[in-house]
């Protein structure tokens, strides 16, 4: 069996999940004007990017020397993808990852048709500009590493992988003791008009330090837990009402609060 196909095809997967992971941090960075890790996984590649523009790639071979031809289907094939995977990820993690139910003409939030078009068009462009280039990268690549490369990579992100699902439950029973003690705050706002008036005057970190056996029974998510509330600002977890704003307060209150107690 020659090694080279699977090779090739393995580098241009990590190739555009790479393309796709600084196209997604440099757009959020210029959004929320910092730096924020959009990925999925913790190493730098969305996987999602790698299977779409092998889909477009290989099975769209046909209809290449055609440009409408190519968007058309490039356009099919990548929102079927983004929708499926979407879908996917709600039913194992029981999290909603990205949002599109703002944007017009939107599908149940997980595809929308102008954000399918413009993929449609960036699919275009990479066959006919960028494919080039990266397949004489990975020729280059070939002949200066041979298989040690994909073997190294396919290890890392498979310890990348398990890493973060080993993370996914617990991150999902934090948010929802967070969600519940942000809605029992509001209903304690609603309902007592003296200590409305003493929690609008209060911060997080306030009400912490006041009840140490709250920020003991909430504890702080870890690294890469706030790593995804941060890379996911418009995800939502099931049986979570609370909006991604209010809990991130929460988070930055618990974790100030266990630095002080250090």
């Amino acid at each position: 069996m020659n090694p080279k196909p699977c090779f090739e095809v393995t580098m241009q997967f990590f190739v555009y999940g790479l393309i796709g992971w600084l196209w997604e941090t440099s757009l959020a960075a210029f959004k929320r004007h910092k730096f924020v890790d959009t990925g999925f996984l913790v190493g730098p590649i969305t996987p999602i990017y790698g299977f779409a523009v092998l889909a477009v790639l290989y099975l769209l071979r046909p209809w290449q020397d055609n440009i409408l031809l190519l968007f058309i289907s490039a356009t099919i094939v990548v929102t079927i993808l983004e929708y499926f995977t979407g879908l996917l990820l709600e039913k194992l993690f029981h999290t909603k990852w990205w949002n599109y139910e703002n944007v017009p003409l939107n599908l149940q939030g997980r595809v929308a048709l102008p954000i399918s078009i413009f993929w449609g068009i960036c699919c275009v462009l990479i066959v006919e500009f960028v494919q080039p280039k990266v397949l004489a990268w990975v020729d280059w690549a070939g002949v200066t590493f041979g298989l040690l490369l994909p073997v190294i990579l396919i290890a890392l992100t498979a310890f990348d992988f398990g890493f973060t699902l080993a993370n996914l439950q617990s991150f999902r029973q934090r948010m929802e003791k967070l969600n519940l003690a942000i809605e029992e705050s509001k209903q304690n706002l609603a309902t007592d008009a003296d200590e409305l008036k003493q929690n609008l005057q209060q911060s997080w970190e306030q009400r912490l330090q006041a009840n140490p056996k709250l920020a003991e029974r909430l504890s702080n998510l870890s690294y890469g837990q706030r790593r995804l509330l941060n890379s996911f600002p418009n995800m939502r977890v099931k049986n979570v009402t609370s909006r991604i704003d209010e809990i991130k307060e929460l988070v930055s209150a618990l974790k100030a609060d266990s630095k002080r107690k250090k």
